[in-house]
């Protein structure tokens, strides 16, 4: 499925979701990150919604009126600096350019790598091993798992790369 046809399926599927962003807001969410947002990611938020898509209408808003419409989070930026702010509180060094998007309770999280042009996708489960393994790299892009969560997989929680060879706490 290309960009077009995942933006089509998000209008499509949730019929109900906010106004765009502003350009603004994606434009200081990109230099508070230093790398710019993932071209699909950009064109859904800038053209479709400022949050309110993804798994079970939960991706983070921008700057809505609501910060807590989708979550109970806030706004992208603030989680985004508290999670970087955080990180050695967690015991490890979150990478600057993965960027929450949407949590999936329980304190789980799915992230997106901005320094990627296809924006591979991150999770975060502290209840795992140990907290310094939480973050890890999945095997899917953003259009994998939006294509995923259109298609009603929503149940399928952020798993660690096949590649990385599993932790030992």
């Amino acid at each position: 499925m290309d960009d077009d046809e995942i933006i089509a399926r998000i209008r499509e599927q949730h019929t109900d979701l906010p106004p765009p962003a502003p350009p603004g807001a994606v434009a200081e969410l990109e230099g508070v990150v230093g790398h710019p947002m993932p071209v699909l990611l950009k064109r859904i938020y800038l053209e479709v919604a400022d949050g309110g898509f993804g798994r079970w209408g939960e991706a983070l808003s921008l700057a809505g009126d609501d910060p807590y419409q989708f979550s109970d989070s806030g706004h992208l930026v603030e989680v985004y600096l508290s999670w970087i702010e955080g990180g050695p509180e967690r015991g490890f060094v979150h990478p600057p350019a993965v960027v929450p998007l949407l949590t999936w309770g329980c304190a789980i999280w799915s992230l997106v790598d901005y320094s990627t042009t296809e924006g591979r996708i991150w999770g975060w489960d502290p209840n795992g091993c140990c907290l310094r393994h939480g973050l890890f790299l999945e095997d899917r892009t953003l259009a994998e798992r939006l294509t995923a969560w259109l298609d009603g997989n929503n149940e399928d929680f952020p798993q660690p790369s096949a590649q990385v060879p599993p932790p030992t706490c």
